[in-house]
């Protein structure tokens, strides 16, 4: 007997050569087929994983039995006009979604005549469940946590717990082995994935109304995992874990990844969601990864330091003195760390997300601040009707909010960001002045092109971040010719352009290669691009600050000649004050008190020139998190 056909897709896009492997419904497959009445009856065909087309995607499909989609936010409207089309072509083809963009309920099967079934949360059992089904091997009504059509009525049937913690990995069972082989053009990224769950119950994540507790997947599989991307040369891998480092055999894990990379340069490059609670576990872990190369930054993420934002969306924090004594920690270690807040949570303030930034400042962190807009998510607590009325939450529909895609991409199916613009303690207005104070502190600060003049303003004449860098976006307001103003007009009319137009919140520049950049990159790279002009027009603003000129001017030149650039048009320079001294301690959270003595600087050119678009991708794109982009160098103080 001919074997039914069956079709898996989670489409995505691809960055610059790089593609993920397609995990979730890799899963979905390696459990299927571990079932012998499954592999009797149904054969998997090769899984579809890249965005093209939507009818060369249909053209490549022949006969389907049953076509699987794993939706999420980037690939939800592609897989809504792919399975339209399907169902036009092959009306007995069974089509089933999944994914973290099914919400509970059969609301999606009433709206989308086309879609038979839907999986609510993990898929893994379920959907072997309704294969069997569609075989008669058992009733689809004894199928759990699904939602299917009967007839003219759409059901839903129990909801029941997983319990699982043993599955096979679709890594061990072969099942991307025909994707690499198939496409060498790509660098593959691989997931990790040691454990299942999150305790936590955040409002504005989609794991957080599950809060559910933690399955353990067996240090034998996750062991023969990791030696088969090493087999496979993957170079990044990133950890589905919610909370690496919340268990004590993520630091055995740990271990294990670093042996491989040592021992067989694989995989280059591990990235992961550290526990809420950092501690001395996950600075152990920090380390090691840090030391063997394969860190790209530890978080120490807080979304809000709002308390009132906090206690709205279910958010338990570190205190802030724990907060600057890991920072110190981390800073004396060399660590990178970098620190997410998101933006629009009900409760936060233009004020209070001010004065948050300014006290994670003050509490030491330096180096890289993330600050995400919240998006909607519809599987999550905050995207619920009675909670939306509850906080007079409104969010604006735009063009999907991703960046470092490639921009010229096009298939044609638009996706669709949902952003929380508008809540009872935020405005819409309020909205656009926090992103435009928060863009600039991530351009100027994090990113650094003013970090030691706001570093020296804030240790010898007290003034605050928040008050120099409120002065900054005045300043460039008041003067939108300057380089920087021109940066300051552009984020201005892109944000009210969200708000009034709903346009794309990230934006291209082809000086930068065909990337789509979050705002507070490209205002660093438009800036950094006009670097001499840009030093010599914020002078004022300094002097503003400052009444030394003299001085003034040997401050600039010191932050201007450290900053990385692509091409070294002086390698060494003299300065009268050693900066470098004064300013490491102040990274440190250490005191200091800057010395007037002839010093030398010598900057490390290894690695230069850069043409923009690699200085754009390496330093500002994949070096933001290991705050990478000022110059390594010695120097040499004449007494």
């Amino acid at each position: 007997m001919e074997k039914k056909k069956i079709y898996l897709i989670q489409a995505n896009y691809t960055y610059s050569g790089s593609a993920h492997l397609p995990y979730a419904v890799g899963m979905l497959q390696a459990f299927s087929m571990k079932d012998e009445r499954v592999a009797s009856i149904y054969s998997f065909e090769p899984i579809i994983f890249e965005r093209r087309s939507p009818q060369d995607i249909l053209n490549g499909i022949s006969d389907p039995a049953v076509i699987g989609f794993s939706c999420y936010v980037w690939n939800y409207e592609f897989n809504k006009k792919i399975a339209s089309m399907v169902k036009e072509k092959y009306p007995e083809c069974k089509i089933i979604f999944g994914g973290h963009h099914v919400r509970d309920g059969h609301e999606q099967l009433e709206k989308y005549s086309f879609i038979d079934v839907l999986i609510h949360g993990e898929g893994e059992e379920a959907f072997r469940d309704v294969l069997l089904s569609f075989a008669g091997e058992k009733e689809l009504g004894e199928v759990k946590n699904i939602s299917y059509r009967f007839g003219a009525q759409c059901i839903d049937t129990q909801k029941a717990p997983v319990l699982l913690s043993d599955y096979p990995s679709p890594y061990l069972e072969g099942v991307f082995d025909p994707i690499i082989a198939a496409n060498p053009q790509y660098e593959f990224i691989a997931l990790l994935e040691t454990n299942r769950g999150c305790p936590y119950s955040c409002a504005y994540c989609d794991w957080g109304c599950l809060s559910s507790k933690l399955r353990l997947f067996p240090m034998e599989r996750i062991q023969a995992e990791i030696d088969w991307l090493c087999d496979n040369k993957i170079v990044g891998c990133g950890g589905t874990d919610s909370n690496f480092g919340i268990i004590e055999r993520d630091e055995t894990i740990t271990d294990m990844l670093v042996e491989a990379r040592m021992k067989r340069g694989y995989p280059k490059k591990f990235q992961t969601s550290y526990a809420k609670n950092s501690n001395d576990r996950v600075f152990r872990i920090g380390k090691k990864f840090e030391d063997s190369g394969m860190s790209k930054g530890v978080t120490i993420s807080y979304q809000t330091m709002s308390s009132v934002a906090a206690e709205n969306v279910l958010r338990k924090n570190i205190p802030i003195e724990t907060f600057s004594q890991l920072m110190n920690k981390y800073n004396e270690c060399g660590i990178p760390t970098y620190t997410e807040l998101i933006l629009g949570l009900p409760g936060e303030t233009v004020e209070s997300l001010k004065s948050g930034i300014d006290e994670l400042l003050r509490a030491g962190q330096h180096y890289s601040l993330y600050v995400h807009n919240c998006e909607l998510l519809p599987c999550s607590t905050m995207a619920d009707a009675d909670y939306m009325k509850k906080y007079d939450i409104a969010a604006t529909k735009l063009p999907l909010n991703e960046p470092h895609r490639e921009s010229a991409e096009s298939d044609g199916v638009p996706e669709y960001s949902h952003l929380v613009t508008k809540t009872y303690s935020m405005t819409q207005e309020d909205w656009m002045e926090m992103n435009v104070f928060a863009y600039f502190v991530q351009s100027f600060h994090h990113l650094g092109l003013l970090r030691f003049v706001a570093l020296y303003l804030y240790d010898s004449l007290s003034v605050s971040y928040k008050d120099f860098y409120s002065a900054l976006i005045d300043f460039l307001r008041q003067n939108p010719e300057t380089v920087a103003g021109k940066a300051m007009k552009l984020v201005e009319e892109k944000l009210h352009g969200v708000i009034n137009d709903h346009i794309s919140i990230t934006l291209a520049d082809e000086r930068f290669g065909r990337v789509e950049w979050p705002l507070e990159e490209l205002i660093f790279l438009t800036t950094v691009y006009e670097r001499d002009r840009f030093y010599e027009e914020i002078k004022p603003l300094v002097r503003s600050f400052v009444k030394d000129n003299d001085f003034v001017n040997e401050l600039i030149d010191y932050q201007r000649f450290m900053i990385k650039y692509p091409e070294i048009t002086c390698e060494e320079k003299d300065f009268g004050y050693d900066f470098p001294s004064y300013f490491e301690a102040l990274l440190n959270s250490a005191q200091a008190k800057l010395q007037k003595m002839q010093t030398r600087i010598v900057i490390d050119k290894k690695g230069f020139p850069l043409s923009w678009e690699d200085y754009a991708r390496f330093v500002v794109w994949y070096g933001r998190k290991s705050g990478s982009n000022f110059y390594k160098y010695r120097k040499e103080v004449k007494q």
